[in-house]
């Protein structure tokens, strides 16, 4: 199996190439892991993960800079139904739209846009909720038998760093929920194709869970 990690300017690519690599020579897994922006080698991957930190303008328009890197993971994603993992802003452009800064286009795989989570009320220690939401959460569990979640528990707790929110009324696309101050999607998917808002790489064993779950991962 070949994966490919998408490079494009944008996203933790270090900390997500040895996070996969980890899993897959700790499983003893197949795989032949590139990070790469060269459409070629994209295409030829069975597997798809494409990371994103910054904004969501400024990721898009890293993506925009590559030629035909959209149209081509459009094609590999929708059309040939090959996997697909978004993290942080690389689940943001799978909808609709971002309201980051200026509205910007997403991919429209999922309904939906984002927007900056609200910050009214008090947390659990009584403190103002601060932006970016920023550390370790957990998740609630929507859909309890997909197998990205085999083994993971809602008290396990994943590293989240945002300050926009998904908002949809398409709930059968919410995979998982995390809380801060809101109900914030945390895992949303369809079919072949699969977006987190925490970062899998700096989660830990929780996050180790996940990717290994992934990766296993037959839609």
């Amino acid at each position: 199996m070949k994966l490919a990690i998408i490079d494009y300017g944008s996203g933790n690519l270090r900390s997500v190439e040895n996070a996969f690599r980890n899993s897959v020579k700790n499983n003893k897994l197949e795989f032949k892991i590139q990070v790469t922006n060269k459409l070629d080698l994209i295409s030829k991957a069975d597997h798809l993960v494409l990371p994103g930190v910054g904004s969501f303008p400024d990721c898009k328009k890293g993506l925009e800079d590559i030629k035909g890197l959209i149209e081509l993971l459009s094609r590999e994603v929708i059309n040939k139904r090959k996997k697909f993992l978004g993290i942080c802003v690389g689940m943001q452009l799978m909808v609709d739209f971002s309201l980051e800064k200026q509205k910007t286009e997403g991919f429209s795989w999922l309904d939906g846009y984002f927007k900056k989570i609200k910050t009214k009320g008090l947390d659990y220690l009584g403190r103002n909720y601060k932006i970016p939401h920023m550390g370790w959460n957990n998740l609630q569990i929507e859909y309890n038998n997909h197998p990205v979640l085999n083994n993971i528990s809602e008290n396990e707790q994943f590293y989240f760093v945002h300050s926009y929110a998904l908002e949809c009324k398409q709930t059968n696309q919410i995979i998982a929920n995390t809380n801060y101050s809101q109900k914030i999607p945390a895992i949303i998917g369809k079919e072949n194709y699969i977006g987190v808002q925490f970062h899998p790489e700096k989660s830990g064993n929780s996050g180790q869970k996940f990717i290994y779950n992934w990766l296993k991962w037959r839609p």
